[in-house]
C-alpha cells in the first residue's frame, strides 16, 4: 500500500470496508466536505484529522503516513524568465497597475514550473502593491481636497514627486534584475 498516496489510500481502505463518504465521515467525526477534499487530493490530512480517519479505518497513522507522493515535477532553471517577469513591472509606464497585474500574471503561469519563480514573483508583487498604495495615495489624498477648493500641496510640487517615485520604482527594478543570476555565470561557477 505503501505506492499510493494517503488521498488513494483513504478511498481504496474506505471502498475496500464498503463505507460511503458520509458513512466513514460520520464513523471518523469529520465533517464530509473535508473527506472530499482529502480524498481528491485537494487537502492531505494532518494531526488530529489523519488521526481519526486511521482509527476509522482501522488502520495506524504510520500506515497512512507512509504514503509515497507524487513524483514532483522537476523544475526548470530559467533565469532569463525570471528576469523578464522582473521587467515586467516597468510596464506601470504604459498601463495602470500594470506593475502588478503583468508579474502576477507570470507568477501564476510559472511558479510551479520554473526555479526561483515563486519566490522572485511574491517579492516583486509584494513590493510594486505597496509602491502602489503609497504612490497612488498620495496622488488621491492631495487630488480629493481640491473638491473641496482646498489644496494641501501645489500640482506643480506634486507631478515632480510622483515623477520621483516612478524614477525610483524603475530604478528599484532594474537593481533587482540585475542580481538575477544569469546563466552563464552560473555555470561558469559550477565548473
Amino acid at each position: 500500500m505503501s505506492q499510493l498516496t494517503i488521498s488513494e489510500q483513504i478511498r481504496s481502505l474506505r471502498k475496500a470496508k464498503g463505507l460511503s463518504q458520509e458513512a466513514l465521515a460520520e464513523n471518523a467525526g469529520i465533517n464530509l466536505r473535508t473527506l472530499q477534499r482529502i480524498e481528491t487530493g485537494h487537502a492531505a490530512p494532518r494531526g488530529e484529522t489523519l488521526r481519526l480517519l486511521a482509527r476509522a479505518l482501522d488502520v495506524s497513522v504510520q500506515d497512512l503516513s507512509e504514503s509515497v507522493e507524487a513524483s514532483p515535477v522537476a523544475m526548470e532553471d530559467d533565469p532569463g524568465f525570471l528576469r523578464l517577469m522582473s521587467l515586467s513591472a516597468l510596464t506601470l509606464w504604459f498601463i495602470p497597475f500594470g506593475n502588478i497585474l503583468i508579474p502576477l500574471a507570470f507568477w501564476v503561469l510559472k511558479k510551479n514550473k520554473i526555479n526561483g519563480v515563486a519566490e522572485l514573483g511574491r517579492r516583486i508583487i509584494n513590493f510594486q502593491i505597496i509602491w502602489t498604495v503609497v504612490t497612488y495615495g498620495l496622488a488621491i489624498l492631495n487630488i480629493f481636497p481640491a473638491f473641496f477648493g482646498q489644496i494641501y500641496i501645489d500640482p506643480f510640487v506634486m507631478m515632480p514627486i510622483m515623477l520621483l517615485f516612478f524614477i525610483a520604482n524603475t530604478i528599484y527594478i532594474i537593481i533587482i534584475t540585475k542580481k538575477i543570476p544569469s546563466a552563464e555565470r552560473e555555470v561558469l561557477t559550477q565548473v
